[in-house]
């Protein structure tokens, strides 16, 4: 491949018209040449090396029509090619990052935006295929995962891999931290007793971290919830349906979904199975009948039912613990009496029917009658 920039200026050595002809000769003959800035400029040799390093090329290419369709130069279109070859040759999943090169296209976002997008998302897949790596060594994890007996199927423990690298990286990508994502990962062995937990489950799991954040749940709640769920043995489908559940929860029953976690979390636990939870979170109410116990609106205290903080209300603004029969009746002098029951009586159009039945409901002196 020749450098354009140290070429020109071999060719000033030459004479003038001699240099001219030679480069153009060049240029016309298809010498693949790179820009100013290092950038491939020929489309199919990116493609030939993503082919050789296992990326999805038929995605490619329709990354490379796309942008052409777009306006973009051929140097435009290798740089954003570029990225998924690099993750193909590290056995990392390219197809997430192609189709969000896609989705950039798709919006008309320049190249210049989208390359720097583009490099974060690689940077992000290579490190999260650095924490898979280390996670799936331990001892612990490969007793989780049952990869000891797995030896002979290579290609779903390649492609759960894949699917789970990709998860990370894009919870990463939507603010998940990174010590939150390891610390979960970290207290699988732990926390789920079932065996084997399929890697693709726990891919499943990591997908659903960043919505329950945005739902309301502090990171140890939503890692709390999930792990139960799959210590249960949920489905993915089942996992991917727990924070819409949850917000229709919190929706209709206002109560903070970090709450609603916690209680959905202990009635896991205890067996609930994932329609029953599911069920009972869209209709507004706790899996199991109720919140177990400790679980409130709101933080943890000592009030008793209904007020104070077990139920996230004051102490004192609840109804009283023994209420009268009755609301206190009003009392006017006779002479006031009177004078009310005239006025509101002979003319009802400027006096409201509830004024009149306060008049009538008020406690008549005696003799007023």
């Amino acid at each position: 491949m020749i450098r354009l920039p140290g070429f020109i200026q071999a060719l000033r050595g030459l004479h003038p018209g001699l240099g001219l002809v030679l480069l153009v000769a060049l240029i016309g003959g298809g010498a693949p040449l790179q820009g100013a800035f290092g950038q491939p400029t020929n489309v199919q040799a990116v493609l030939d090396q993503g082919a050789a390093a296992g990326a999805n090329v038929e995605q490619m290419r329709t990354v490379a029509e796309r942008a052409r369709q777009a306006g973009l130069s051929e140097g435009a279109v290798a740089s954003l090619l570029e990225p998924a070859v690099a993750l193909a040759e590290q056995d990392l999943p390219t197809d997430p990052l192609l189709s969000k090169t896609l989705e950039g296209l798709a919006k008309q976002v320049p190249a210049s935006r989208m390359q720097p997008v583009l490099q974060q998302y690689r940077a992000r897949t290579e490190q999260a295929g650095a924490v898979v790596t280390r996670w799936a060594q331990r001892d612990a994890v490969q007793q989780l995962l049952g990869a000891e007996n797995a030896a002979s199927e290579a290609a779903p423990q390649t492609n759960d891999r894949a699917s789970l690298v990709a998860a990370i990286a894009e919870a990463r990508q939507q603010g998940v931290a990174a010590t939150h994502i390891e610390s979960f990962l970290a207290g699988l062995p732990d926390g789920v007793e079932r065996r084997p937990v399929p890697m693709s489950d726990v891919a499943a799991a990591v997908n659903v971290l960043p919505d329950l954040p945005d739902n309301g749940a502090s990171p140890e709640t939503a890692t709390q919830l999930v792990t139960a769920a799959l210590n249960a043995g949920y489905s993915p489908e089942s996992l991917r349906q727990l924070p819409s559940a949850l917000r229709s929860a919190r929706q209709n029953s206002n109560r903070p979904v970090d709450v609603l976690a916690q209680g959905t979390a202990q009635a896991i636990t205890k067996g609930a199975p994932a329609a029953s939870v599911l069920q009972s979170l869209f209709q507004g109410s706790f899996p199991g009948g109720g919140p177990p116990p400790g679980v409130g609106n709101g933080p943890p205290g000592n009030g008793p039912p209904g007020t104070g903080p077990d139920t996230g209300k004051p102490p004192g603004t609840g109804p009283p613990d023994n209420p009268p029969d009755d609301p206190p009746r009003r009392q006017w002098s006779t002479r006031e009496f009177r004078r009310r029951r005239a006025v509101a009586f002979s003319n009802p159009a400027r006096h409201s029917s509830a004024a009149a039945s306060k008049i009538r409901t008020a406690v008549v002196p005696s003799g007023a009658t």
